[in-house]
């Protein structure tokens, strides 16, 4: 009780009752204890953050898609939207951060108004984030259909591609030994190493090798060839084959009418 009754000098250290205003030492006190403050700056971080980071990705999306309004400025609605598209990839997951960000100083501000503020912020913040990502997703799924499209065309190219690469290498074969392989696996002939080429889905194309036109007791080598990617659907005989026939690229119905 003694000790709770006393306090320490701030000069010497010596101990000293509670309620004198000076020490043996020379020290006095000239005030009690410093007041606390007469009022508390509320604390507004989560929702200033949040309106700071959404402020920010607006200003970098604007001047990306300015740019590209310049650069392509005939397309420019097209440009637009394939970089949204390509824009929300990356500044999704940044809107969702400020959106919970704005979501928690709102709900504090609430709760303790008298140590959080910003709950208008806070709101406006959690508004404007929910717009910028429904203005995302409604350009994503305007775009679906193009995106599947163009991974269409990308498959189809590739497919093309290795229907090419395998020509050539037909086509060296034929050069050393005067005709077609009976099989594609004869092309390691030339090249142990070789593996076997797919199209753009995984599978394996399909080769047949044609006999000459031209009727002879003895059988004729090959010198024609067909080569059949199953194309999307994995059908053979469907409208979606890609056929390469002594180096002429068809469609699936071009190939059977000829």
């Amino acid at each position: 009780m003694k000790r709770e009754s006393e306090k320490a000098c701030p000069s010497c250290g010596r101990r000293v009752a509670h309620a004198a205003t000076a020490c043996v030492c020379g020290a006095r006190w000239v005030a009690p204890h410093p007041p606390g403050p007469e009022f508390r700056v509320p604390r507004m971080g989560k929702p200033i953050t949040a309106v700071s980071v959404i402020a920010l990705t607006v200003l970098i999306e604007a001047i990306i898609l300015v740019h590209e309004v310049y650069v392509s400025p005939f397309v420019w609605t097209e440009a637009i939207g394939s970089m949204l598209v390509d824009l929300a990839r990356v500044f999704v997951p940044v809107i969702l951060v400020a959106a919970y960000l704005a979501y928690r100083g709102g709900r504090e501000a609430r709760r303790a108004p008298d140590q959080y503020g910003g709950e208008r912020v806070a709101r406006a913040g959690l508004v404007a984030a929910m717009l910028l990502l429904a203005v995302h997703v409604g350009v994503f799924v305007a775009h679906v259909p193009r995106m599947i499209e163009n991974k269409r065309l990308r498959q189809e190219a590739a497919t093309r591609a290795n229907l090419y690469r395998l020509a050539w290498a037909l086509e060296a074969y034929r050069q050393q030994y005067g005709t077609y392989p009976r099989r594609l696996i004869d092309l390691q002939e030339l090249d142990p190493n070789l593996k076997p080429v797919v199209d753009a889905w995984g599978r394996e194309f399909i080769y047949s090798a044609i006999s000459g036109d031209v009727a002879a007791a003895a059988p004729m080598p090959f010198q024609r060839y067909q080569l059949v990617s199953k194309g999307p659907d994995g059908v053979l005989g469907t409208a979606d084959d890609i056929v390469l026939r002594d180096d002429v690229l068809l469609r699936g119905r071009e190939s059977r009418a000829r």
